[in-house]
C-alpha cells in the first residue's frame, strides 16, 4: 500500500546484503513505524541473492523506500555513506537488514529529540540469541541528558571500554543501530563512515567524529532494537588476519585522539582496554574454529609475540577483573595451549 508523506522526519539507512531470509522481517518493522513520517533507504551493496529484486518490491509497495543498486560490493561503511548522500530527513538512523525494532521506536527516539533539542538520541536493546530468547539492556534508568563539552566526552570514553578495574567492558554500546543522528551535523562537519576493510570497527570511528562534534545527546531506556544472533557475522567468522586488524584500530584510536586534543592519561587506559577485548575475541575464534590444531597455536604465537604489547607495558594489569587478567597472563608468557583448551569451554 503507497503511503503519502511530508518531508521525512527520519531518514533510515539499511544496508542490504546476502539477508533474503530475514529482509522482510525488517522491513515489516519498518514500514509499520508509528512514526509516519520516515524514508526508508535500502542500498543493495552488489547482494548475490534475491535481495536486490526483493528491495524493488518494497519499493513498489511503498514510496517512503527509495533503493540504491551499488555496482560494486563496498562494505557496510560505504553503504551507509551512499544512503546518507540520499538521505533528506532531519536524522538520520542506521539500521542492520538481518535485525529488527520495535514498531515505537522512531517516534520515541525523534520526540525526545525534539522536545529536548538533541543531536543524537540512544536507545536501549534486546539480544535475540539462537534460540530466539530476548534479552533486554537498558543503558540507563531514566531519560539522561549530556550536554556539556566534558560530559559527552565522557559518554565517548565509556563506549569505547571501561576503566581498568570494572567488570563491564564498556558502559555504553558503540554501535549507531540504537540511535538517531542528526542529519545537519553530520553535513556541516562531513561526517562519513570508513570502510570496515579498512578498520575493524567503523561505528567506533564514526562516533569519535561525530561525538566530539555534537553539542546534547540523550539516553531513553526503552528497549527499542532487536539485535539478532547470527554466527556468520563478521565479528563472529573466522579470519587469519583479524588480529593484525586489531592492531591496525589502536593505532588509529590514538592517532585520532591525539590530532583531537585529548591528554593521552584521558584516552589511553581506554583504548588499551579496548584493544585487549579485541584481542580476547580474535583469540576466541581462532580457538574454537574449525582448522587444525597446529595452526591455532602459530597463530596464537605470532598474536603473543608481536610487538605490540609494548604499547601496553604501563597498564595496570593487576586491577583488571580475574579472567581479564588471566588472559594477559597467558598472552604475556605464550601460553597457546592452555589459551585453546581454555577458550574451548569458556
Amino acid at each position: 500500500m503507497k503511503n503519502t508523506i511530508n518531508a521525512p522526519k527520519v531518514s533510515i539507512i539499511v544496508p542490504v546484503y546476502k539477508v533474503e531470509k530475514y529482509l522482510p522481517r525488517c522491513l515489516d518493522s519498518l514500514r509499520n513505524q508509528t512514526l509516519k513520517e520516515i524514508e526508508i533507504i535500502l542500498v543493495d551493496d552488489q547482494s548475490p541473492d534475491k535481495c536486490p529484486d526483493m528491495c524493488d518490491g518494497f519499493a513498489e509497495m511503498d514510496n517512503r523506500v527509495k533503493v540504491i543498486h551499488k555496482k560494486k560490493n563496498g562494505g557496510l561503511g560505504f553503504a551507509r555513506n551512499s544512503g546518507l548522500k540520499l538521505a533528506t530527513g532531519e536524522y538520520v538512523a542506521f539500521i542492520d537488514s538481518d535485525d529488527y525494532v520495535d514498531l515505537t521506536m522512531f517516534d520515541k527516539l525523534y520526540s525526545t529529540a525534539k522536545l529536548h533539542t538533541l543531536d543524537t538520541v540512544y536507545c536501549g536493546y534486546n539480544n535475540v540469541d539462537n534460540k530466539l530468547k530476548v534479552h533486554p539492556f537498558s543503558e540507563v534508568e531514566q531519560l539522561t541528558i549530556f550536554d556539556s563539552e566534558e560530559d559527552i566526552k565522557g559518554v565517548l570514553l565509556d563506549m569505547i571500554a571501561s576503566g581498568p578495574s570494572a567488570s563491564l567492558e564498556r558502559k555504553y554500546r558503540m554501535s549507531v543501530w540504537h540511535g538517531i543522528y542528526s542529519k545537519k551535523l553530520l553535513c556541516d562537519h562531513k561526517i562519513k563512515f570508513c570502510s570496515e576493510k579498512e578498520f575493524i570497527s567503523e561505528d567506533i570511528i564514526f562516533h569519535i567524529d561525530y561525538l566530539t562534534k555534537a553539542s546534547r545527546i540523550a539516553f531513553i531506556p526503552d528497549p527499542l532494537y532487536y539485535y539478532c544472533f547470527n554466527d556468520t557475522s563478521l565479528t563472529k567468522v573466522f579470519r587469519a588476519d583479524r588480529f593484525q586488524k586489531n592492531v591496525i584500530l589502536y593505532i588509529e584510536l590514538i592517532r585520532k585522539f591525539n590530532a583531537l586534543g585529548f591528554e593521552k592519561h584521558v584516552f589511553k587506559l581506554r583504548v588499551d582496554r579496548f584493544f585487549m577485548g579485541y584481542v580476547r575475541n580474535s583469540a576466541k575464534i581462532i580457538c574454537r574454529s574449525d582448522i587444525i590444531y597446529g595452526e591455532k597455536k602459530k597463530l596464537l604465537r605470532e598474536i603473543c609475540s608481536d610487538d605490540i604489547w609494548n604499547s601496553l607495558a604501563d597498564y595496570p594489569f593487576h586491577k583488571m577483573p580475574v579472567k581479564h587478567k588471566l588472559f594477559m597472563f597467558l598472552i604475556k608468557n605464550g601460553k597457546t595451549g592452555l589459551l585453546i583448551n581454555i577458550f574451548r569451554i569458556v
